[in-house]
């Protein structure tokens, strides 16, 4: 295999793919999303920049996908800045910053000296489970199934709600027809779950990544007059046994304000990991 001069970045083409997949396979559990974009990249619109120090393998990455920047630093904050950032910002469009909180930080402080700074931060924690869920007892009436495209209509008010609670940074105005569109997609790509009471949709649960052996679920939302009952909590807890059945770990990760929600995840098994940081640019 090729070996690369010490201190070294450089931009991986696609029939270069070996070299950053290397990288996430190492720690995946930390780089569910990162490796999700990574196996569905573009190597026309999107960038793989890594860094080498010497023998035959990457020790770093910056991944480019759809606007946001994933740094893949393997647990180092001591990087060398990749020389190729200012010209690149000037043909790129970057909107957020996103991975463990240490490594955004890193790449945040590459990027001040350039004159780019974000302008919000939200800091979660990420979480994983690698066995069969807890037990948890579903309230009288609560019904699970695999949402289909005919619950669109239906579950659309849901997806509004929660990307308005949970995914808008402050002051982003709401697009209805971006949202119907996300949420055509993550019917027609991702895995869904619907909980049905009193004969409606009150909640839901879907995947938004999946790396080479493990998913990560988001996108949960429960009706405010049925939270409180462990609906979130239960749903977390079925899906989440879906996914394992198919032999996948699974990942989350949860605002660190959201103090409900951590709670509800823990109940179900799931453990704490890292730090984990989105800034918005």
């Amino acid at each position: 295999m090729e070996r690369f001069p010490l201190c070294r970045w450089w931009k991986a083409h696609e029939i270069e793919r070996i070299w950053p997949e290397t990288l996430l396979r190492m720690k995946e559990i930390y780089y569910v999303a990162a490796c999700s974009r990574f196996r569905t990249m573009n190597f026309v619109k999107d960038h793989a920049w890594v860094f080498t120090s010497g023998g035959a393998g990457a020790s770093a990455m910056l991944l480019h996908s759809r606007g946001a920047l994933f740094p893949v630093f393997n647990g180092k904050t001591d990087i060398t800045p990749p020389f190729f950032l200012e010209r690149a910002l000037k043909n790129i469009a970057i909107y957020s910053l996103q991975g463990l909180a240490l490594e955004v930080e890193t790449l945040e402080s590459m990027l001040l000296p350039l004159g780019v700074s974000g302008r919000e931060t939200v800091n979660f924690r990420l979480m994983t489970l690698e066995e069969r869920p807890l037990s948890v007892k579903a309230p009288d009436g609560l019904v699970f199934r695999r949402a289909e495209r005919g619950d669109i209509d239906e579950l659309l008010p849901l997806q509004a709600a929660y990307e308005k609670e949970e995914v808008l940074p402050t002051g982003a105005i709401f697009d209805s027809r971006s949202c119907r569109y996300s949420l055509e997609r993550i019917i027609g790509t991702e895995k869904i779950l619907v909980a049905s009471m009193d004969g409606r949709i009150v909640a839901k649960i879907n995947t938004n990544a999946e790396s080479y052996s493990r998913c990560q679920i988001g996108g949960v939302y429960v009706l405010p007059e049925y939270r409180g009952r462990g609906v979130a909590t239960c749903l977390t807890a079925v899906f989440s046994s879906l996914l394992l059945a198919e032999n996948k770990g699974v990942n989350l990760f949860v605002n660190n304000k959201n103090a409900a929600a951590r709670k509800a995840y823990a109940r179900c098994g799931f453990r704490d990991l890292a730090a984990y940081r989105i800034v918005y640019m």
